[in-house]
């Protein structure tokens, strides 16, 4: 099950989940790309500095998803999707919205209900 993160909230959720996040971008041809950053919420928009690549990807405005994996297993992950751009060898990441996931099961195949 998953539950609404509000952009109001995040403060709150990056204290509980940190700052580092994975964020994914896709480039042409549709190949994703992930990286591994820390971000920072200026109380606007989410800002990191990833490479070249998810710089390019982004360019003037694309699609962003980031994933901030929960601490344990059992704690639902935190997914932020939005749009991003490059300024300079920031992105600059405007949250749309967001949700907590579900935990994975512990055993593949079990109660697995995506």
């Amino acid at each position: 099950m998953s539950h609404p993160v509000d952009t109001d909230q995040l403060p709150d959720r990056l204290v509980e989940y940190g700052n580092a996040a994975f964020v994914v971008t896709v480039g042409g041809g549709g190949v994703p790309k992930v990286v591994h950053v820390p971000v920072v919420w200026d109380g606007e928009v989410l800002r990191c500095t990833p490479g070249r690549g998810t710089l390019a990807n982004l360019g003037d405005a694309g699609p962003v998803t980031l994933v901030f994996p929960g601490s344990t297993p059992d704690v639902h992950s935190m997914l932020l999707d939005g749009t991003g751009r490059a300024d300079g060898d920031v992105a600059v990441i405007s949250v749309a919205g967001g949700v907590l996931h579900r935990p994975a099961p512990v055993t593949p195949g079990d109660e697995a209900h995506c």
